[in-house]
């Protein structure tokens, strides 16, 4: 796996109609961690990856890959949903560092298959998991982190209301390179005026965790 500053990105592609909806990840979805967990362009936009010193860990054994799948299901402070695409498993979605009595929690997203990508998906992801942590959980404030060379993101959070809130550190990948890593936040205020607004592309639809 190769990581420079010229980091591969989706593009946007036209489709039918995708129909998105989140349910909660399980143990029985580890065949599509396993793959996704050994797919260079994952491994290099994600957190999990091993530092230099574990650089042969890299990409995930699949015994590797299912001991993070059980941290995403069993963790107290996280949970963790399936995106599905027409009924497809396409990526996971969830929170972490959960914490209700903060009304806080940080968030996390990966899309796994290729094909879902720069389609909308995870944006529709997004906007169901904000509906459920501001509507349903009550939270005040979700937070994420995001590798500085990930544009893509960065302007999907944008435009979901999340704003650059701080330095969150330095990321520091297998090939011995350091990566700003950005901390950005988005507030229940900000999502209540956001999602009036259009947020993803007219082919997404979304179906709610919850009623609104």
């Amino acid at each position: 796996m190769t990581v420079n500053a010229e980091k591969k990105q989706s593009c946007f592609i036209q489709a039918d109609e995708i129909e998105v909806r989140l349910r909660l990840l399980t143990l029985s979805d580890k065949y599509n961690v396993r793959k996704w967990m050994s797919d260079p362009y994952i491994l290099q936009l994600t957190f999990v990856v091993p530092g230099p010193g574990n650089m042969g860990a890299t990409p995930f054994t699949a015994a590797a890959a299912d001991q993070y799948l059980n941290v995403l299901v069993s963790e107290p402070t996280r949970t963790t949903f399936a995106i599905e695409a027409n009924g497809k498993h396409v990526g996971n979605i969830g929170l972490k560092e959960y914490n209700p009595a903060r009304g806080t929690t940080e968030i996390f997203i990966e899309i796994g298959e290729g094909e879902f990508r720069g389609k909308g998906v995870g944006k529709g992801a997004i906007s169901i998991l904000m509906d459920y942590v501001f509507f349903s959980l009550g939270l005040m404030e979700v937070r994420l982190e995001v590798l500085e060379f990930n544009h893509i993101a960065i302007r999907t959070y944008r435009s979901l209301g999340f704003e650059r809130t701080h330095r969150a550190g330095w990321h520091y990948d297998p090939q011995g390179q350091y990566w700003q890593v950005w901390g950005m936040c988005l507030t229940r205020e900000s999502w209540q005026a956001k999602r009036r607004t259009t947020l993803f592309p007219p082919q997404i639809k979304t179906v709610s965790l919850l009623k609104i």
